[in-house]
Order: C-alpha cells, then structure tokens, then sequence
C-alpha cells in the first residue's frame, strides 16, 4: 500500500493510477479507454486485497474529476467503504485507533461528494515537452564567485523530454583568463568528499565516498543568476551512463559555487582520493 497517511490520496497505489489516469485523460483519451486500459495494465494491483481499495479510489475519483464517473465504479467505492473493507484492511495493518477514525471520516466525506455531480469536467492540460539548454560535448564557461572563469562539461542532452536535461560536469578549473578547448582537455572533474545518500529512502549512509560532480540541469528551471558562453566543443566517444541510484539535479547557481568553495569544503569534509578526467568520454580508447 505505502500509506503515509489517512487521506484517499495519501497512499503510492493511489498517487500512481490517479498520475497515470490524468497523464492519459490530457493526451486525449477518453475516460472508458482510460479506465479499461488502467484495469488491464493493474491486474495484479486488483488482486491485492491491500491495494484493491486505493485502486478504485484513484479510478472513481479520476472519473469524477472529469464529470465521467460510472455507475460500476460508484457501486465499487460505495461497497467498500459502507461494507467497512477499508477500514478492516487498515486495522489489519494495524492502524492506530486515532488514524483509524481520521480514516473514516475521510472515507464518508469521498463518498459524498462522488454523489455530487461536478460542475465542469476537468480541463485536459497538453503536457510541455523540453530540448534541453545544450548540446553534448558543449564546453561551459563563466565568472565564478570568486571572480575567476570556471569551466563545465555537457556530458548528455535530450531532445521533446518532460525536464530536458543535460548532465553536466563541473571541472576544476579555475583562472583569471577565459577558459580555451585546450584547457577542457586536460581538465579534471570536481570530486568531493560526502556521506554517501540513499536516494531510495533519501536518507544519508554512514559511509563516505568519492562523488563526482556530475548533476542534472533542467530546462524546466530558468537560469538568471549564471552567464554562461559556450567556449566550443569535445567529441565524446564513450557516452555518459547516468546511474539511477545517484540522480542528482542541479541548480544553474551552483557553476558560480562549487570551485570557489572547494578548499573550505575540503577542510570539513577532507580531500577526495580518486580523480576523474574530461578525458574518460572525450578521448579515443582502444583495446
């Protein structure tokens, strides 16, 4: 179930079907198309009796929302929270006396108002798509906060996604003089020395590793602060695999930061012990 609390919505069954219900009603499908297609893409959701309930919720409540509930799934809704199987399944799980009556005060007021009829169907919203800012293999530079040019490497890019994100690479460099191609040659990938996170749980480990600073830059997320040029561009021969245990979004600020605070960081948190060039994804390797 993954319940974080008592309202209809608070559950990761319900917050995953009503997404997926919404994402579909706004590329244009219609609601017996959505509804049919969510069922028989979820049938082992259905069959859990745990998760059964916030399933129909999800699907009852998307219908509502768009001025198209059924009658099959009211009667659905209404058997499971007049026939107490809801609150027989949270008691189960051993809910608290307290989360119990929150749980079916909430339960009650839902279904009242998919008695209601809803004014106006929901407004289907065409999803934006985005290019993201740069190209791969661009090189980066700009004025940090300690008046020097830095220098990032663009290691990915995408084209029409949700975020349109470049993963880029923030190098050591640091100079009074505007950065040249020669420069992200030989350059190094800004390494520091940090509690490892658990982005499952989003929590950090006791142990401390070595992470490059290779993050995530959205197109969605309009840069203001950074002035940023394209000094020219790096082949890349060997392609960026972005880990999904360790994806980290960036904020365009963070280019003006990172270098002028490297010494201080390092007196926190201590020296990295490995070292990552340019050179890995940018250089021709043979066996």
């Amino acid at each position: 179930m993954g319940a974080w609390g008592t309202g209809i919505s608070s559950n990761d069954t319900y917050a995953d079907i009503y997404e997926q219900f919404i994402d579909l009603y706004n590329e244009g499908l219609s609601i017996p198309d959505i509804t049919k297609r969510l069922i028989d893409e979820n049938q082992e959701t259905i069959n859990l009796e745990e998760d059964a309930p916030n399933f129909w919720f999800a699907i009852a409540n998307g219908q509502w929302e768009c001025k198209a509930l059924d009658k099959e799934i009211f009667s659905k809704v209404e058997h499971i929270v007049n026939s107490g199987e809801d609150m027989r399944i949270r008691k189960e799980l051993e809910a608290t006396p307290t989360d119990l009556k929150a749980r079916e005060k909430v339960l009650n007021k839902f279904l009242a108002k998919l008695q209601t009829e809803k004014d106006k169907p929901k407004k289907r919203t065409k999803k934006r798509f985005y290019n993201s800012v740069y190209q791969k293999g661009d090189c980066l530079t700009y004025i940090m906060n300690n008046g020097n040019y830095g220098g990032a490497f663009v290691l990915t890019d995408e084209h029409q996604t949700e975020t349109g994100t470049n993963y880029i690479a923030i190098t050591t460099i640091d100079k009074p003089t505007k950065p040249n191609l020669d420069d992200f040659k030989i350059a190094e990938v800004y390494i520091k020395r940090a509690n490892e996170i658990d982005f499952s749980q989003s929590v950090l480990k006791d142990n401390w590793v070595d992470q490059a600073q290779i993050g995530g830059f959205s197109a969605m997320v309009k840069n203001k602060d950074v002035d940023i040029e394209i000094v020219g561009q790096l082949p890349i021969y060997k392609e960026y695999k972005i880990r999904q245990d360790r994806k980290i979004g960036f904020g365009w600020i963070v280019l003006k930061s990172a270098i002028p605070f490297k010494d201080e960081y390092i007196k926190i948190n201590g020296q990295a012990r490995t070292k990552l060039k340019l050179s890995t994804w940018t250089k021709k390797h043979w066996l």
